[in-house]
């Protein structure tokens, strides 16, 4: 899979750009409070074009790192594509 397509599985849901409360028991809590450079409206970052370059938090978001993630939500296209192809699809 090439960079493109990896990215292109991305749904721009921007959750991922929203800060986290991870607690002792590994519970998480996504918070109200975005990334200063996540447009609310249209879900996408002001300054993906550097975005790593901002001093920010941001992270690369690699089939490995959402492999191993428990920060991510579910509704993340990345974290759903990973559960599908690695046959780790949750049983409701």
């Amino acid at each position: 899979m090439t960079d493109q397509d990896w990215e292109d599985i991305c749904n721009q849901c921007g959750l991922c750009c929203f800060n986290k409360i991870i607690e002792d028991d590994g519970t998480v809590y996504t918070t109200p409070i975005p990334c200063k450079y996540l447009d609310v409206v249209n879900r996408t970052c002001k300054v993906y074009h550097k975005r790593f370059e901002t001093g920010e938090e941001c992270v690369k978001l690699t089939p490995e790192l959402v492999a191993n993630s428990i920060w991510l939500p579910d509704e993340c296209a990345y974290v759903q594509h990973i559960r599908t192809t690695t046959g780790e699809e949750e049983n409701d």
